[in-house]
């Protein structure tokens, strides 16, 4: 029997209806797909409502699709007008409009949706190999949630001192995994804001 773990099976069981499979979709491009649309919106309850109608658009499309990348390119495609469809609706003229002339415009709109789509897959990335360091809940709390040693410490019942010492750690543990340019960019998310 096939599994959805299986190269490419999954996407041949996705298509055909199989609700397995369909959660491997789910889970492989949910959270990319996610970021992508909160970058966008600036807003995590609108993102997260566009990207599950995008979900299931792709359900209804599932046997449209030729091959894995081209749902992936269904998936970015649809999440990026639904939130270009959203910031419309706003009202907020200013913002929808710079947003919408921004991500439509030709040669840049490309080049801006590319950019997002590469930093989004650099992001999953960073998250990916966070979660399998001992304290990669300790950097997440502290670069992605903005959370202070102390609320960290406090929240995990472990000293200040631990914090640090756990968080110095991970940092090295994580700069030894990823590759030059992917810790420069790391580098320049986490200390952007």
């Amino acid at each position: 029997m096939k599994t959805t773990n299986e190269g490419e099976d999954w996407f041949h069981l996705f298509q055909e209806g199989d609700e397995h499979a369909f959660r491997k979709v789910f889970e492989k491009y949910y959270r990319p797909v996610s970021y992508f649309a909160q970058k966008i919106l600036n807003d995590d309850i609108y993102a997260e409502d566009i990207v599950s109608e995008t979900f299931r658009k792709a359900w209804d499309a599932r046997t449209k699709f030729a091959t894995h990348r081209h749902l992936e390119n269904f998936l970015y495609l649809v999440t990026r007008n639904g939130c270009i469809s959203h910031l419309r609706s706003l009202r907020v003229a200013q913002v929808a409009d710079g947003e919408y002339v921004r991500l439509s415009a030709p040669g840049e709109a490309t080049m801006a949706v590319d950019l997002e789509r590469v930093r989004t897959r650099l992001m999953e990335l960073i998250y990916e190999k966070m979660a399998e360091l001992p304290g990669g809940d300790i950097l997440h709390m502290s670069f992605i949630e903005g959370k202070s040693t102390k609320e960290i410490a406090n929240e995990l019942n472990i000293t200040e001192n631990n914090v640090y010492i756990m968080k110095s750690r991970s940092l090295k543990l994580l700069r030894a995994m990823l590759t030059k340019t992917e810790w420069t960019f790391l580098l320049l998310v986490l200390f952007k804001s």
